[in-house]
């Protein structure tokens, strides 16, 4: 807070008070105040060209602050999914400052901010922006009155000096704008490939790796994806992401691609894969539950097979309405055979013996155009002294 004492003030205060037929009272020089000066405007008496308060030039020295309000759409990784923006403020004086406030404005696109402020009002909105272009905002707050008030021009009262009436510290958002979708794109990993169902094929392990990859037009870089197993969200990321259903049959996957202003791949990847049924000792059938054992190998469909040797003994589980059979299973020198059928249908004989050992083959017992079946799928020990192994089966 600045104060002047000026004698010309008060001959000149004297001089209209006596031609107003008013009373002058004439006192001690008024002393600096202890508060600090919240209006640099005095106020005057009707018909009087000099404020009432004689002989002081204030100056105030603490302008309002700002803050930012919402953005609408919000402004989001600082990214707007909109070519339209509002913007909203408020400011408030921290002294007991009770003058007006109004506010200035300016958006550029440049690497340093612009001299020229506009005045605005809250919310300020911004249309046509253009996509991909870093956008600032900036916005003060302003002590009207004291604004417009040029205290060094002060008639009565000047001042050297008049310090900025405007917060000197505006606030800033910083974003671009972003209304187109990213792609997503993505293929199923597997070392198998399964010509007869390009659409939906069989894998080879419990584990199936999806391979994501997105591109967004106006951003680039790497976007976030949304996925699903079967309706059910699942953790996925661009490049490589594993997956591990909880049941075999067919898989349902989608990912949809999300850009850092929010917009999602309204046509999102899907891929469609089926897993077989791993076979373990539980489904031996009761009369031959003794005559099966796990054995663990790496390179399998779940890191094990079944194995055993006593002729006719079986694993059998509920099918519904299938085409297809495919048995995956170990192959090599000295195994056996099997037999395979669903229902009261033909045996249909695999032979698992092979010059080289294999430690996944797939067999075709059944083709994808055969006629639909049901019942119980039983596979039999069909050697005798030999050891067989299985491992799972596709039925589809």
């Amino acid at each position: 807070m600045r104060h002047i004492s000026t004698r010309r003030a008060v001959v000149a205060l004297a001089a209209v008070l006596t031609t107003a037929g008013l009373p002058l009272v004439v006192g001690a020089a008024p002393a600096v105040a202890a508060d600090p000066c919240t209006s640099e405007v005095q106020p005057t008496l009707p018909g009087l060209p000099i404020p009432i308060v004689t002989g002081a030039a204030c100056d105030d020295t603490v302008p309002p602050v700002t803050t930012l309000g919402a953005a609408t759409p919000a402004v989001t990784n600082g990214w707007v999914r909109a070519t339209s923006v509002a913007i909203a403020f408020t400011g408030k004086h921290t002294d007991a400052d009770t003058d007006p406030i109004s506010f200035e404005c300016q958006l550029f696109t440049t690497a340093t901010a612009p001299d020229r402020w506009q005045s605005c009002t809250s919310p300020v909105t911004y249309d046509k922006l253009d996509q991909g272009t870093p956008y600032t905002f900036q916005v003060r707050a302003v002590d009207t009155p004291d604004a417009a008030h040029d205290i060094t021009a002060d008639p009565f009262f000047a001042a050297p000096t008049d310090l900025p009436d405007v917060d000197q510290t505006p606030a800033e958002l910083a974003f671009r704008a972003d209304v187109e979708p990213p792609d997503t794109y993505g293929f199923v990993r597997t070392n198998y490939y399964d010509e007869d169902r390009q659409d939906a094929p069989m894998v080879t392990s419990t584990s199936v790796q999806i391979r994501l990859q997105g591109a967004d037009a106006v951003r680039g870089g790497t976007p976030t994806y949304r996925c699903r197993l079967n309706d059910q969200p699942v953790a996925c990321t661009d490049g490589i992401t594993t997956l591990r259903p909880a049941t075999a049959g067919l898989q349902h996957f989608t990912a949809a691609a999300v850009d850092p202003a929010g917009n999602v791949d309204p046509t999102p990847f899907v891929q469609d894969f089926f897993m077989p049924r791993n076979l373990t000792v539980a489904d031996a059938t009761r009369a031959s539950r003794g005559d099966w054992r796990r054995v663990r190998s790496a390179g399998t469909f779940a890191s094990d097979y079944l194995e055993a040797r006593a002729y006719g003994a079986t694993v059998s589980f509920p099918v519904r309405n299938i085409k297809a059979i495919r048995l995956l299973a170990p192959a090599g020198p000295g195994l056996g055979k099997v037999q395979v059928r669903v229902g009261r249908g033909a045996w249909q004989t695999v032979r698992l013996a092979a010059k080289e050992a294999q430690r996944m083959k797939i067999y075709q017992v059944r083709e994808e155009l055969s006629s639909l079946v049901a019942g119980p799928l039983q596979i039999r020990v069909a050697s005798k002294n030999k050891p067989v192994r299985i491992d799972a089966v596709m039925a589809r």
